[in-house]
């Protein structure tokens, strides 16, 4: 597990109701969007979906730590939350 280490820049819900052309449900998702620095020094902004925003909501414009694993699709890195697993050490 690895540590994403950023400032919160939001936490919120997206999405939630229905596509009116397709009749298709969307369903919500509770997102953080965490601003790090890439290897240049320029801001990166990573969008990370979580189970539950709560203790989050709270910490917006400070610095968080989040649980992530990565994958690389291609060129570029990307995170996914991973729950921490209990007793690990922080």
């Amino acid at each position: 597990m690895l540590i994403l280490q950023g400032i919160l820049r939001a936490a919120a819900t997206l999405g939630g109701g229905t596509n009116k052309k397709t009749g298709e449900v969307i369903p919500e998702r509770k997102v953080l969007q965490v601003e790090t620095l890439d290897g240049r020094g320029l801001v990166q902004m990573s969008t990370i979906t979580v189970p539950e925003l709560g203790g989050y909501s709270g910490k917006v414009g400070q610095v968080v730590n989040v649980p992530v694993r990565a994958w690389a699709a291609g060129a570029t890195v990307n995170y996914m939350y991973e729950k921490p697993v209990e007793g690990a050490k922080a």
